[in-house]
């Protein structure tokens, strides 16, 4: 049986519905819907059965609600982030591909992640020895460990770990270390946000001088619905500029409510699908999304989405970045006007 909406109003506050009325439910375990502002005018409305955390740390705002259809959810400044039941397809397809473009990865980075999942993939690889995690937001991380297990199962008490609470690109501009792989697991660039300076130009460049060589990097890639593509192009166009082998390859979340892509970038020139195949097929892994089968078609794109890569050309650098997304506060006021 379907449930209707509560309707509203202009005016209404977001505030109210969204934490409120929450919070004033949760000890009574009442249903509440936590509504989520989307881009384009949309909104998305989860019929919850309880608020597990809401807070605020130095650098977001943190909600976590137990949600009937996604399970656990993680949300950033109001946006999802991740959620229970499929996170798993997000982290292998975010993970693997970086690790199985390495002949034999010892090494690797990742830069954000909090919620330890992309570190549970990559130390499913036996050949990796260490892995530095750099995230800026200590009490996000803290936070995950506590209310998020099945996403981390323990990865955070790896003694292959090494944690860094510091801004990922402070972190990749001051260190002195190389590595095989890289995982670049960041939430949106809000503006303003933690992320915002992670997804240019000056950003990829450090990146590119802490690769070892044959090594590769994936990034989280943004959406790429025909709506709402723009971003995912400057990226890909932006890493272009900067790496001679940059391979976009899309994957579909429910939790996300649209198409998404991650970004392998290497710096060989030479890389092989064929290569990256084999290592696929030859190594067994626990997983339930990523397979050989998968791996095959993985890199085919839409039409749509190469002619994007043709007409979105602008560049993303720290003096140009014109982000249209506006901070969560500011979302909030404007969301019923």
């Amino acid at each position: 049986m379907s449930v209707a909406l509560p309707p509203f109003h202009p005016g209404d506050a977001f505030a109210i519905t969204w934490k409120v009325k929450a919070l004033r439910k949760k000890a009574g375990q009442t249903p509440f819907w936590f509504r989520e502002p989307f881009s384009g005018g949309l909104e998305v409305a989860y019929l919850c059965d309880q608020m597990v955390y809401t807070g605020r740390t130095r650098y977001q705002r943190i909600d976590i609600v137990d949600t009937r259809v996604h399970g656990r959810m993680l949300f950033l400044d109001g946006i999802g982030q991740s959620s229970e039941r499929d996170e798993f397809i997000y982290h292998e397809m975010l993970v693997h591909p970086a690790l199985f473009s390495h002949p034999h990865p010892r090494s690797a980075l990742v830069i954000g992640g909090a919620t330890g999942a992309s570190l549970r993939e990559i130390l499913r690889h036996p050949s990796i020895e260490h892995v530095v995690m750099a995230d800026i937001d200590g009490e996000l991380t803290d936070i995950c460990k506590h209310y998020l297990p099945n996403w981390h199962r323990g990865s955070f008490q790896d003694p292959r770990l090494q944690l860094v609470i510091e801004d990922g690109r402070r972190f990749v501009e001051s260190c002195h270390e190389s590595f095989d792989c890289m995982i670049i697991d960041l939430s949106d660039p809000i503006e303003g946000g933690p992320a915002m300076y992670l997804f240019t130009i000056e950003f990829y460049d450090a990146l590119k001088r802490r690769l070892n060589p044959g090594g590769a990097i994936t990034f989280q890639g943004e959406g790429i619905s025909p709506q709402d593509l723009e971003l995912h192009a400057r990226m890909t166009n932006t890493l272009r500029r900067v790496f001679p082998t940059v391979h976009p390859y899309p994957y579909t979340l429910y939790s996300f409510h649209r198409p998404d892509a991650h970004i392998l970038a290497t710096g060989d020139p030479d890389w092989s699908l064929k290569a990256f195949l084999e290592r696929v097929q030859e190594t067994p892994m626990p997983t339930r999304y990523f397979c050989p089968d998968i791996a095959k078609g993985m890199f085919s794109l839409p039409r749509y989405l190469l002619e994007a890569y043709e007409t979105c050309t602008d560049i993303l650098t720290d003096n140009h970045l014109a982000f249209e997304e506006k901070p969560f506060e500011e979302r909030i006021v404007h969301a019923h006007l």
